[in-house]
């Protein structure tokens, strides 16, 4: 075989050198995956119970510890509140970063309004309470709205812990806080 079998008639004789010594290497320049990385959401995801007590599940920097694992989900984990984040022009890193949130969780004056289409709805059924467990009972409905729109009827979704800790924070109760419920 000559040399000039395993070359390119266009590459000099010191590129096919160097290709030879070197060797096609994929990825060379690509950093290296991290072991602990992915061991990590491995373990979150095989052991959901790792992400109670801490917040090393969350993207944000703004969720808190909750109670249950179900409720240990950050604005980051779910599609329909990143959408969200991400309609803006500069997207936010947090829900309760957007301009949106407060109005359409936050305003005293939004939450008494829409508690009112809400009673008109459901009538005797309406949640009952102090005025801050109204507030928080409304609010959370309207950030189900705003980012689900609509799920009908006896439908539930697991709201992130950092949006729930801003409404609890806005709207405090006696620190009884009734968690996810199916």
């Amino acid at each position: 075989m000559s040399d000039s079998e395993g070359t390119n008639e266009w590459s000099t004789d010191s590129e096919n050198e160097a290709e030879e010594s070197l060797g096609t290497q994929p990825f060379m320049f690509e950093p290296e995956a991290s072991d602990s990385s992915s061991s990590d959401s491995d373990d979150e995801i095989n052991d959901p119970e790792s992400r109670l007590g801490n917040t090393t599940w969350c993207q944000c920097g703004h969720c808190v510890p909750m109670p249950t694992c179900m409720e240990c989900v950050c604005c980051c984990e779910i599609q329909q509140v990143v959408a969200k984040k991400n309609h803006l022009q500069s997207p936010v890193v947090c829900i309760t970063l957007h301009p949106g949130f407060h109005n359409v969780c936050l305003d005293m004056w939004v939450l008494q309004a829409a508690s009112y289409v809400y009673r008109q709805q459901y009538g005797t059924s309406a949640r009952h309470g102090s005025f801050h467990d109204q507030m928080r009972h409304t609010a959370y409905r309207q950030l189900v709205s705003w980012c689900w729109q609509w799920l009908g009827r006896n439908n539930r979704v697991v709201l992130p812990a950092c949006a729930v800790a801003k409404i609890r924070e806005t709207f405090p109760s006696n620190g009884n806080y009734v968690g996810f419920e199916l």
